[in-house]
């Protein structure tokens, strides 16, 4: 039961900050708000760009997901141990 919650959590945290980093690049991106009806062609990131052209992409989302794969496993981990510590002190 316990896990669940972890990794329920660790799927909130992430959402927070996949939701976060866009809107702040939304945010530095427009200066102005404009509504029409004619949908606006995205501004192209050069940084992505060049990283998707040279390979490094790949890189950077490798690290990410061995960081958060390292997170969820230290969060596991820690679960465990509490619960048995847990049970120690009910005994």
């Amino acid at each position: 039961m316990k896990m669940h919650r972890i990794l329920a959590i660790c799927c909130f945290i992430l959402g927070i900050m996949l939701g976060t980093s866009t809107t702040l690049q939304a945010q530095n991106d427009q200066t102005a708000v404009e509504f029409s009806a004619e949908p606006q062609a995205q501004p192209e990131v050069e940084m992505a760009d060049t990283l998707r052209q040279d390979g490094k992409i790949y890189v950077v989302v490798v690290v990410l997901l061995t960081v958060l794969a390292g997170l969820i496993v230290y969060l596991v981990s820690l679960d465990r141990k509490v619960s048995k510590l847990e049970k120690q002190f009910r005994e």
